[in-house]
């Protein structure tokens, strides 16, 4: 090749170069817009007035943070598998809720980001009770914002017991109480069944283990730097026996035991079950998705466990907001803003009147038992008992003062490595097993499921 040749090359490979990078330089002037992609629920029937709250809360962020276009991801954290794929095709949103057993995953994968910066300078910080941000604490930093949590309790139908002239529960009912309920109120000809557990996917040990708390015992333990798998004790082999009792010696479950956690409020919903267990936005499919009458839930503490350790308790867990590691930096602000934006104040307050109007509107209601990570004394709760007073006919609340004051001494955090793992992987197959194999032995079952997790989880845990 010429030298002139060269050079003429050269020059136009500059020229190129040059204008390439004008051009870019132009189109980043030109549209600063950050987009953020924020979650929205599935487009479904029960979710319509929460996700026409979630589109106008959009329009007020979007108002208040010029240059910031939220994009909205129907997306709910219900498997891990979904966000699995949706995270390694960079489609989950920047801003997720997730649940409180989750934050080991995450962080181990370096797919969320530590809020501690945030968090200093955030005035609500000192609104929350202390051990709020616990499940989303690790070696010394907070990767998540608790925004709902739950105690989980027994929903029962009213109007079902009253027919079948059964007591309501006591605010210290028992195993036995419960069982005779169930049978009460179970009628196989018309196909209602006296209790409805979660007896598939996670759910089902996720159910097992409000049983194994119940008797006493306990999933995983922590002594001496060490985790040991803990349900294959005497106390979970009486739950699981329980359980077993239910299906073959009571028959109080329904003839297709095999349920999860949205087919068990469908079950209730439509007057198939009297009672079954929830912890926040169950009783919403049964009211909204199946008509049934807010009226006829009634609400109790979980029953007390037999045996000298029985105790009246259920699975504490909830929810946490967490900023997605794949959020762009230059985006973090944002989401950060989203995250915050209505929590905890007046925003929040019209958020939920809105929600309102919206089910007004539809004829449908606000179902959820509220459990707060505040302090009581934090200013948000009267403004929040304010508007539920105002709104009862459609936002809709539960429990006695005494239930209330009560519920959180009956809680009980969920097992702190690889919850999810063991209510899907361990113990659902468990509970599968003792339904649909009358022989099948519980002792048995749960020693060699907590032997295998010991080995192949608990041992190589390092702290």
């Amino acid at each position: 090749m010429s030298k002139v040749r060269r050079v003429m090359l050269l020059g136009m490979l500059v020229t190129l170069i040059v204008l390439t990078v004008g051009t870019m330089v132009w189109v980043n002037a030109a549209d600063k817009t950050i987009q953020l992609k924020v979650v929205i629920g599935p487009d479904t029937p029960d979710n319509k007035a929460q996700n026409q709250a979630t589109l106008e809360r959009i329009k007020r962020f979007e108002k208040a943070n010029p240059g910031v276009k939220c994009i909205p991801v129907p997306f709910t954290y219900t498997s891990r598998q979904e966000f699995f794929i949706k995270q390694a095709a960079h489609a989950a949103p920047d801003v997720l809720d997730v649940w409180a057993t989750e934050c080991e995953l995450l962080v181990s994968k370096k797919w969320i980001v530590p809020l501690d910066s945030y968090l200093k300078k955030w005035d609500k910080y000192d609104w929350h009770l202390p051990n709020s941000f616990d499940p989303f604490r690790l070696k010394g930093k907070i990767y998540g914002v608790p925004f709902s949590g739950y105690v989980k309790h027994v929903i029962y139908n009213k109007q079902m017991f009253k027919d079948k002239g059964v007591p309501e529960p006591s605010i210290n009912w028992t195993w036995d109480d419960f069982i005779n309920a169930a049978v009460k109120t179970t009628d196989k000809e018309k196909g209602i069944a006296g209790f409805a557990a979660m007896t598939k996917g996670s759910e089902g040990g996720w159910a097992l283990t409000d049983l194994i708390y119940q008797a006493g015992g306990e999933i995983e333990t922590y002594k001496n730097g060490k985790y040991s798998a803990a349900f294959a004790s005497p106390e979970a082999i009486s739950a699981l026996q329980f359980l077993k009792d239910m299906k073959w010696k009571y028959d109080v479950l329904p003839a297709n035991w095999s349920n999860g956690w949205v087919d068990v409020y469908n079950v209730f919903g439509s007057g198939k079950a009297a009672i079954v267990f929830d912890a926040d936005w169950g009783r919403n499919v049964a009211i909204n998705g199946q008509g049934m009458d807010p009226k006829n839930v009634g609400v109790a503490l979980m029953p007390k466990g037999n045996g000298p350790k029985g105790r009246q308790m259920g699975v504490q867990g909830g929810r946490f907001y967490v900023i997605n590691a794949f959020c762009p930096a230059k985006s973090r602000d944002a989401a950060w803003k989203w995250l915050t934006f209505e929590l905890w104040d007046q925003g929040n307050i019209t958020g939920l009147l809105n929600e309102a109007e919206e089910a007004r509107k539809n004829k449908q209601y606000r179902a959820q038992f509220e459990y707060f990570p505040l302090k009581p004394s934090s200013p948000f709760y009267k403004e929040w008992a304010n508007a539920f007073a105002k709104n009862s006919d459609v936002l809709l609340s539960w429990g006695s003062e005494e239930f209330l004051s009560l519920l959180p001494k009956t809680a009980h955090t969920e097992p702190p490595i690889e919850a999810q793992y063991v209510y899907g992987q361990v113990l659902s197959p468990i509970v599968q097993e003792v339904l649909s194999n009358k022989n099948a032995d519980p002792a048995k079952l749960l020693k060699d499921a907590a032997a295998k997790f010991q080995k192949d989880y608990l041992d190589k845990v390092k702290e």
